[in-house]
Formats: structure tokens, C-alpha cells, sequence
């Protein structure tokens, strides 16, 4: 059997006869967890392995642990700041900017493949213009040459720990004002400070030979008339212009930005046919089972065989107690007591 192209979420720490049903369908190729599905490390735990056991080969387990307001599972794991801090101390400290930014990626995917996650959609490429909330805390610096350094270091720190890696928003969300969640933001840069800009980070994650890319539903109106998720000609310059081999993923389509392209049908059909390899939907599951049951979704020998290269073997280590852990999480502590020593001053 292959793997499907949708990803989807559930409601609950464990799973319902009507997860396990949708779950076992063919269009379905993976499940991303939130914070509502998650109480415990053990729980967890317990979670992941009921899901992997559906199906031969197993389901993809992602999740969103970047750090910050957007970190899923938090209790009794490390309690990542937010990734901005990295860039607030590469200004009087590069080195131990980019030494600790490699550590944090590699412990995040540590933690992660310790509990089973196969991919952690992080780290964000998007840079700070300070012009979005959605945005903020979320980016590593206000220019494309730090946050490539920091995210280079932070993905080679993902690849040492075995964990799969999505970054995003392709080209950019970080210029346009308003939050895809609940309305399409707009982009009036032409393609060539984009390029020259936002792109740059995307070269050197390309070079490291990144898993995935997730486009943005962000409207580029003097580059294209349709979001990079809905865009054939976006995806042509992430695939022809910077030679990008690896999966390309939608933002989620349940969010609002899309509505004025057609409803999540056409928006799903217009995606795939775009170029994107796979679909996130979340948080509407009537939309998922009308979506499965109208939707053809065909998966190629190529693209089923770089899916299931994103599966990992769990790791089995107490990570509360490994060295390397504790060491990190110190280094983190300082950096937080820091920034307070700063605001109080």
C-alpha cells in the first residue's frame, strides 16, 4: 500500500474508531499532532505507536515544535524560547549564536524522535521586517544573512538527530502584514528583491539537502496572481530555478487565505496540480471526509519512496538525562536570563 498525499489531525490524546477508519484510508499519508492531543511524554508515546501501527508502510507523525508560542508539546520536554533570541545573540556573539542554534535543532529533533515524530515542520525561513504579528518570535533575525546562518546551523543540528525537517514560508512571509489564518496577506515586492532577499535562506537549507518545503498563502500580486500554494509558477522557480528535488508541502488549506480561489475542493485540486507533493488539512473534519471522497489522489513510485524515507525508528533514550540535553537546556537558560536582565534594565 502506498502513501497517501494528505495529511490530517485529531481531536483527542488517543485515537476514535473514526480516526482509525480515516486514518486507514489510501489518500491518507500522515498525521500531524497539536497541543490538544498531547498530556504527557508517555501518553505521547502511546499515541504515535497506536497510529504507526495502522498501516505497512506506517503513517508520517509530524508536528510544529519551532519553539516559542508554537511549540506543541511542552511538559517534561525542553521548553524552547523563542528562535529570535538566536539572532538577538548572534549581534555581540555569531559563534555562540550558530554553535547554539545547531544545539537547539538537534535537541528538538532529539526529544522528538525519542517520543516517535518522524518530521518537525520547522524551522521557519521567513524574515523579520517587523511588519507582522503572525510573524513575530518566530523568525531567527531581520536579515537573509543571519537567519541563514542561524538556520543552516539550526538544520544541521536536525540532521544529526535523525529527524526529518519542513521549512517555511516559501519565498516569504515575513513582508506581508496580516495573518493567512483569517485573511489572504499581500506581498507587493516584484521577484527580484524577493529572490534577492527572502529566497537566500532557502538556497543554503536547498544545499543541505532539506525534506520538505511548506509554500505560504501569501499573494506576490507582481509576481503571480495565485499564492505560492496555488501557483504553478512559484513552485517552477522552487523547483527549476533553485533545482529543489525534495517534497513540497501546502500550509494548511483549511486556513482562511484561500477562500477567495474556490472552495477546498478546487484549492486541493489546484494544489496538486501546481506541483505540491502534499496537502495539509486540520481542524475540519467533514471537510477531510468530503475531501477524501472527491479528490483523487494519486501517488507515484517516486514520490511514495521519498515519503517513506521521512519514517524514523524511534530512539530509545531517556532524554531528561542525557548529557548533551541538559547541557543545551543550560545554555538556553542563560540566554532567557539574559533577555530578562535586558528588560529590566
Amino acid at each position: 500500500m502506498k502513501l497517501g498525499r494528505l495529511i490530517i489531525d485529531i481531536h483527542g490524546l488517543e485515537l476514535s474508531k473514526d480516526d482509525i477508519d480515516l486514518l486507514k484510508h489510501p489518500s491518507i499519508g500522515g498525521i500531524i499532532l497539536f497541543s490538544r492531543n498531547f498530556n504527557s511524554v508517555q501518553q505521547i508515546t502511546n499515541l504515535i505507536d497506536s497510529i504507526k501501527i495502522l498501516r505497512s508502510p506506517s503513517l508520517i507523525i509530524y508536528v510544529d515544535q519551532e519553539g516559542g508560542r508554537v511549540q506543541r508539546f511542552k511538559d517534561d520536554m525542553t521548553k524552547i524560547p523563542n528562535i529570535e533570541l538566536l539572532g538577538e545573540k548572534y549581534k555581540s556573539d555569531p559563534h555562540g549564536a550558530i554553535n547554539l542554534s545547531e544545539d537547539i535543532g538537534w535537541l528538538i529533533g532529539h526529544e522528538l524522535r525519542c517520543i516517535g515524530i518522524d518530521v518537525n515542520t520547522a524551522p521557519v525561513l521567513d524574515i523579520n521586517y517587523s511588519r507582522s504579528n503572525i510573524m513575530s518570535g518566530r523568525c531567527f533575525s531581520n536579515t537573509p544573512k543571519k537567519v541563514s546562518a542561524l538556520s543552516k546551523a539550526f538544520l544541521l543540528g536536525a540532521k544529526k538527530s535523525g529527524i526529518s525537517s519542513i521549512c517555511k514560508h516559501f519565498p516569504g512571509h515575513g513582508f506581508a502584514r496580516t495573518d493567512s489564518h483569517v485573511e489572504l496577506p499581500n506581498d507587493s515586492r516584484d521577484l527580484k528583491t524577493i529572490y534577492n532577499e527572502d529566497i537566500i535562506p532557502y538556497k543554503e537549507a536547498i544545499n543541505l539537502n532539506i525534506e520538505g518545503v511548506m509554500t505560504s498563502h501569501v499573494l506576490y500580486k507582481n509576481v503571480d496572481k495565485y499564492p505560492p500554494t496555488i501557483s504553478s509558477k512559484w513552485l517552477q522557480i522552487l523547483k527549476n530555478d533553485l533545482r529543489y528535488k525534495g517534497l513540497i508541502y501546502s500550509d494548511d488549506l483549511s486556513m482562511q487565505a484561500l477562500r477567495e480561489f474556490g472552495d477546498m475542493k478546487s484549492n486541493v485540486v489546484k494544489s496538486l496540480e501546481s506541483g505540491c507533493d502534499c496537502i495539509f488539512i486540520c481542524n475540519d473534519r467533514e471537510i477531510v471526509e468530503r475531501v477524501v471522497d472527491e479528490v483523487t489522489f494519486k501517488t507515484s513510485e517516486e514520490l511514495n519512496y521519498k515519503l517513506i524515507k521521512l519514517s524514523k525508528n524511534k530512539i530509545i533514550d531517556d532524554f531528561n538525562k542525557n548529557k548533551k540535553v541538559l547541557s543545551t537546556r543550560e545554555n538556553i537558560k542563560k540566554i532567557l536570563e539574559k533577555k530578562q536582565i535586558e528588560i529590566k534594565l
